[in-house]
């Protein structure tokens, strides 16, 4: 064979060799092209997804520790109240019966304990109303509302003060003030550190949750 012949010969099986090489190589790229993709799409899930607070379980966990709050609630109903009311011009009674929904096993022992007291004030309350007062829906539902703050207080609650402040102990003399006396100019608001806000405690909770009438007559 002459070396034209072997020439072409080695050229074509060249040929051959490398077309199935490009086509490997393509096959390289647009896998790895794939993989890009979806390690960026991977990262912008994290990102995004797991990256932020996820609302959802919050509210959801929020919504279970509620509900086993509600779970630990039990009621304690009450000998029924017989009292005569505060009206001048008529004798006016009122027969209600009274049912304390409490926070937990612990403040429904609380109740029994200190029933003699809850008693007292609620038949104190009852007394210093008179007809007019109890026969709406709000003076009802007011009443309601009184009664769970006396028998709250009988078990040793305290109830918030709505007019305290609160006091963070860290006040200081207005800087102005203090330039008048001393001539000295006064300080830029970049100047002043800012403190930051300290905590509120939460008020303790009433273990009374809520009061329910069984029954409601007056005459």
């Amino acid at each position: 064979m002459s070396d034209a012949s072997k020439k072409t010969d080695a050229g074509k099986e060249g040929e051959e060799g490398s077309k199935p090489k490009a086509g490997k190589k393509k096959l390289f790229i647009i896998i790895g092209a794939v993989v890009l993709l979806l390690g960026g799409g991977g990262a912008a899930w994290f990102v995004m997804g797991r990256g932020q607070p996820d609302e959802a379980a919050d509210e959801a966990a929020a919504a279970k520790a509620e509900e086993k709050l509600k779970a630990a609630r039990s009621f304690v109903t009450l000998e029924p109240f017989i009292v005569n009311l505060a009206d001048t011009d008529l004798d006016r009674y009122t027969q209600i019966g009274v049912v304390l929904e409490v926070e937990n096993a612990e403040a429904n022992k609380k109740v029994a304990d200190r029933m003699p007291a809850i008693r007292n004030g609620i038949l104190l309350l009852i007394s210093s109303k008179t007809a007019s007062d109890l026969t709406s829906r709000e003076g009802k539902e007011k009443l309601a509302g009184e009664i769970a703050m006396s028998a709250g207080k009988d078990l040793g609650w305290t109830p918030p003060d709505p007019n305290a402040l609160a006091d963070d102990g860290d006040d200081e003399p207005d800087p102005k003030a203090k330039d008048k006396k001393s001539g000295d100019k006064p300080k830029k608001e970049s100047d002043k550190k800012a403190k930051p806000a300290k905590p509120k405690a939460e008020p303790p909770s009433n273990p009374i949750t809520a009061v329910h009438f069984a029954s409601f007559i007056v005459q």
